[in-house]
């Protein structure tokens, strides 16, 4: 197979993202972007095809860690790039949720399940809230390994008198894909609620996210698979008594 540079520009991956953005490539032409140039008999594009058979798709990408990619004839400074991509997309992502007012469960697993998206391992994040509830941001709490994680309960409120939050709303994943709360997790709600009184933090909910799905532990409600959310045109207020 040629190399990208002798096909027909209108055809190359890179100058087709310019002259029609990337809405307009395939998945196997935005990561050959990215890939950049491929190897010997192989062009990015193939190298770009090729993994993601491999990978089974873009969902098995983003699972992917530096070194499964190395093992797939990705070089190092690519599959770096690869990985700094991905993050910045689930980042951007997520800020979409700043700055909301988190007054039900459903906006909560919605400012809350970008940050769970594609965990192979169970992690436990905060939002900090504001005195009317607007989400100041989200803190990693604790990252445990696949078989489960255990946090401290004061560790969920650090983040919190850190910043001077009033409010928090706990969140969890359960990387078996079923987010049915454990009795470990009631637990932990119910000592939350109890550490938050006297440290003067209202803890409003504990979520549980699994596969698309989430359970509210504190409101007792469950939900189709959450989305992700939406901008809003309205300016977002951002200290503590807004």
């Amino acid at each position: 197979m040629p190399a990208i540079r002798e096909w027909p520009a209108s055809t190359r991956p890179r100058e087709r993202l310019i002259a029609s953005g990337p809405q307009a490539l395939s998945d196997e032409d935005l990561l050959a972007v990215l890939i950049g140039s491929g190897v010997p008999g192989r062009s990015a594009v193939a190298l770009a095809r090729d993994l993601l058979l491999a990978l089974g798709g873009m969902r098995g990408l983003v699972h992917a860690d530096h070194t499964r990619l190395r093992r797939l004839r990705i070089g190092s400074a690519q599959a770096a790039r690869i990985l700094a991509a991905r993050e910045v997309g689930q980042r951007a992502i997520a800020a979409f949720a700043d700055g909301e007012v988190l007054s039900s469960p459903e906006a909560a697993a919605r400012a809350l399940a970008p940050h769970f998206a594609h965990l192979d391992r169970e992690e436990v994040k905060v939002a900090l809230l504001s005195r009317k509830h607007r989400l100041l941001g989200v803190a990693g709490v604790y990252a445990g390994n696949v078989a489960g994680t255990s946090v401290r309960i004061g560790e969920l409120f650090t983040e919190a008198l850190r910043r001077n939050a009033p409010a928090i709303i706990v969140g969890h994943n359960h990387p078996s894909g079923d987010p049915a709360p454990s009795a470990e997790d009631l637990r932990t709600t119910r000592d939350a609620i109890a550490a938050g009184r006297l440290l003067g933090i209202d803890v409003l909910d504990h979520i549980v996210f699994g596969a698309g799905r989430w359970v509210s532990i504190g409101q007792g409600q469950s939900s189709a698979p959450p989305t992700a959310p939406r901008a809003r045109a309205a300016e977002k207020g951002s200290d503590r008594d807004a």
